[in-house]
């Protein structure tokens, strides 16, 4: 019995998988990397061309693998946004204010919206790792926390590259080195941002995504 997709979003093609109910074919590292290819990041906000959530992954991948030799925690980090190619990048300031809104609105707790997105991507990072053949991140408790440090000093990283100096105040990491990255941080077209995101997946999770 074929039942309506709970949320309909739409594959390349034009036809549609259900965003709530995620299956393997739904995951396509094609059309992951296209997408997070020409997802901006900082809401596209910084000036010129937008920083790609793709290029964010590929340069924390490569920054850590210089930092640590360990190819599977470089992939790791590669993926660790990839569900964004699937839902878009739902911004922290967006989650904020979604949160005051259904506060002054519904009295509804601010922190429901962050943690129902936190639970809907934790879902589709689940679907992702295991395409990957990996297990889920919940399980790999070092790399998670050595992940999320690397997304907390690219972020600071980021944004005092594309926003200026003053852009420090408001980020993470101060207290922690600046990674160590193989380039400077300035915006890669998107086809480049593919391409480097697919190689990657190749380099450090042994992935063949031609015909994936």
């Amino acid at each position: 019995m074929n039942l309506e997709p709970l949320v309909p979003s739409f594959r390349p093609d034009g036809s549609v998988f259900d965003l709530a109910n995620v299956q393997q074919h739904d995951i396509v590292w094609t059309e992951i990397a296209g997408a997070l290819s020409r997802i901006a990041r900082f809401n596209g906000r910084c000036s010129g061309i937008g920083f790609s959530v793709a290029q964010h992954c590929v340069m924390g991948a490569d920054a850590l693998f210089v930092e640590t030799g360990d190819a599977v925690l470089s992939g790791i980090f590669l993926l660790h946004d990839a569900e964004e190619g699937l839902t878009g990048d739902v911004t922290r300031p967006t989650m904020s204010l979604l949160g005051v809104y259904l506060s002054r609105t519904h009295g509804v707790a601010a922190r429901a919206v962050s943690a129902a997105m936190s639970a809907a991507k934790a879902d589709l990072h689940r679907a992702i790792h295991e395409r990957a053949g990996l297990p889920p991140l919940e399980n790999l408790p070092d790399y998670a926390r050595q992940v999320k440090d690397m997304d907390d000093r690219m972020l600071r990283a980021e944004a005092i590259a594309l926003f200026g100096s003053q852009a420090a105040l408001h980020c993470p990491a101060a207290d922690r080195p600046a990674p160590r990255l193989t380039g400077a941080i300035r915006a890669w077209a998107a086809m480049k941002a593919e391409e480097a995101w697919l190689e990657r997946l190749n380099r450090y999770l042994g992935i063949e995504w031609r015909g994936a």
